[in-house]
């Protein structure tokens, strides 16, 4: 009777220990192999902890906001404006036990989005965050997307932009 307890608890355990130890240790490896750095993880609950403590701190402080984009990421995401002057333009981040790659090159950016296009999902909304943005543009992939793309791509034609713009 004790081992029909114990044995469910084990394969439990060790779940918890290959999920929020071994896999997440085993990718920050494979990073810092290829030079990738960035903020350590921490078991469950990753860098969610020193987001939140940099978003508080940047809200109570009282310094005035330039309205270049320095300016904006610094004061709206100021995690990713300090990581990204800490470790580079390329780095790895945690939210809870899934790796973020975070990239600024505009020319990875570039060979990511048109010759890697097919290999890279995109992340999927959280009910809240599904409620804020609807099935819009952000939220839609495959066939949908196409359509919505037409769509909008008319709406934001060059002279469009001009017009409004100037």
């Amino acid at each position: 009777m004790n081992l029909l307890f114990l044995l469910p608890l084990f394969f439990i355990i060790l779940t918890i220990l290959f999920k929020y130890i071994w896999i997440p240790l085993r990718i920050q490896l494979h990073f810092l192999r290829q030079v990738v750095k960035g903020p350590g993880y921490r078991p469950i609950f990753g860098n969610s902890a020193g987001i939140q403590r940099r978003m508080f701190a940047e809200a109570e402080s009282s310094r005035s906001v330039s309205f270049n984009h320095e300016g904006v990421v610094e004061r709206v995401m100021p995690h990713y404006y300090n990581w990204s002057k800490v470790y580079g333009d390329t780095f790895l981040y945690w939210f809870g036990s899934n790796a973020r790659l975070a990239l600024s090159d505009p020319d990875m950016i570039k060979e990511i989005l048109v010759s890697e296009s097919g290999s890279f999902r995109k992340i999927r909304f959280d009910p809240a965050l599904k409620l804020m943005f609807g099935d819009g543009l952000v939220a839609l992939e495959g066939e949908r997307w196409v359509v919505h793309r037409r769509i909008t791509n008319k709406a934001f034609s060059m002279e469009r932009v001009k017009v409004t713009v100037f």
